[in-house]
């Protein structure tokens, strides 16, 4: 994002976060929920078989919706399209989105298989690769085409950046596909896609939370072009950019879904402390509400990212950074209908989120611009967590620290609020008041957290 918005323009940015929303939300499709149905049936004694037939089953759906997409891409352009999500653009999303779908399963084996050392450096050789390409096509080849060096014009277009940006993707995609997929056939398992009937069977509603998920998170940079009648993509741009701020929560959540999902598959409902998800649930609050008040508090670091014609769209921050947090609660909580195998009731969570998040933009964007789009995301994932608990506790009831977790929010949100009062024209002192305020808040939880994390430690 640091880098988008320092090379291309405020309307082509936000022609990027709008063309990404659909790569995000059709990656959930293909997918298919098979990641979590792959923890749910693999074993000792079918691992290799199940990743072997899953892989060739994601390879062949990939490859009909290349095809499609391709076919007919012209009918999608002018249904779905604007002026910076043209029909190419939608061919190279879609093998952007096979490619990672493909690989999706030999990622969640190495996960299965807590092979996380080799699972981090894999995903974080492809987001250099990514950078690598970006910087080669942005930087490179503009500063070569002014110095007239030759053929630099058959490999860049100075009047389509967003192009590179996909097309730096799709290289990266293809490069770790290279490496990983082979590997999924090196086994001597039998093709047998009847082992697959039960996994389809308890996947497809998962794949439907993971797609009404993803639209909540993305349905408002779908609809903000169509929904704010001037300047739609430089707005997209600033809420696209200070949305990306709520991106360090987001990878925390990411972290805690890697490693929570595994874990509470391999415990079981049977094996299983039930006093152990709730202290987990209890820290996962706690360490999010760190990123919340930390972020917030020193937004004027964290705007070091930005640039000032971006400053505006700060005031969305709290409620993107809390949303994320809600979605992680409800994330943790949605443990109850996978172990009890009730998934349809996540569907129809997601479902009822999904609805949520579709009426609130449609009917606060025009009204209130980007801020609406926050709003109703956070409120949306509130909807969603609230309702999955007290679902969970009919069905597989756990005695979570409800007010504690309550308490600790009201006092995060509190600081927040405070920190926005506390400043100083002295620069040096500004910064000051805030660090100490961050400190302070940091020293109130070690001292009211320390005893049971020795005994939790110990």
């Amino acid at each position: 994002m640091p880098f988008y918005i320092r090379i291309m323009d405020q309307a082509e940015v936000g022609g990027v976060f709008n063309i990404y929303s659909y790569i995000a939300v059709m990656l959930v499709v293909l997918t298919f929920g098979f990641e979590t149905g792959y923890f749910r049936f693999a074993n000792k004694d079918n691992r290799a078989s199940l990743l072997k037939n899953l892989g060739s089953l994601m390879i062949i759906g990939s490859s009909i919706f290349c095809i499609l997409v391709y076919l007919f891409k012209t009918n999608i352009e002018f249904y779905l399209g604007n002026e910076y999500l043209v029909a190419d653009y939608f061919v190279i999303g879609a093998l952007i989105v096979s490619l990672d779908a493909i690989t999706s399963i030999p990622f969640a084996d190495l996960r299965l298989q807590n092979r996380t050392v080799k699972y981090a450096f894999l995903k974080f050789v492809s987001v250099l690769l990514n950078i690598v390409f970006l910087t080669f096509f942005l930087l490179l080849c503009p500063y070569l085409l002014e110095n007239e060096v030759k053929y630099v014009e058959y490999i860049y277009n100075p009047n389509i950046k967003p192009y590179y940006v996909f097309v730096s993707n799709l290289i990266s995609s293809i490069i770790i596909g290279v490496y990983l997929v082979p590997g999924v056939f090196k086994t001597k398992a039998k093709l047998a896609f009847k082992q697959l009937l039960p996994i389809v069977k308890y996947s497809y509603p998962i794949m439907i939370v993971g797609l009404f998920g993803m639209l909540i998170q993305n349905i408002d940079k779908i609809l903000m072009p169509h929904l704010i009648n001037e300047n739609a993509m430089e707005a997209l741009a600033i809420y696209g950019a200070n949305y990306k701020i709520g991106v360090l929560m987001a990878l925390f959540i990411q972290s805690y879904r890697l490693a929570f999902e595994p874990f509470f598959f391999k415990e079981g409902k049977e094996k299983a402390s039930k006093d152990l998800y709730a202290i987990v649930l209890k820290y996962f609050v706690i360490f999010g509400l760190i990123i919340y008040v930390g972020v917030l508090t020193l937004i004027d670091v964290v705007n070091l990212l930005l640039l000032p014609e971006y400053y505006e769209g700060n005031q969305i921050i709290p409620f993107i950074l809390l949303g994320q947090l809600f979605f992680g609660i409800y994330y943790s909580l949605s443990l109850w209908y996978k172990l009890t195998d009730r998934t349809n009731y996540g569907a129809v969570i997601s479902g009822v989120g999904a609805l949520f998040a579709i009426a609130g933009n449609v009917l606060l964007v025009p009204m209130l611009g980007y801020i609406g789009a926050a709003i109703t995301s956070m409120f949306c994932f509130f909807l969603m967590m609230v309702i999955s608990f007290f679902l969970g506790q009919k069905y597989y009831p756990i005695n979570y620290p409800v007010g504690y977790i309550i308490m600790h929010i009201l006092i995060a949100i509190i600081v927040v609020y405070l920190s926005q009062y506390l400043h100083s024209e002295n620069q040096l002192f500004h910064f000051a008041i805030k660090g100490t305020i961050f400190v302070s808040y940091f020293a109130f939880l070690y001292i009211t957290q320390r005893k049971d994390l020795i005994k939790i430690l110990s």
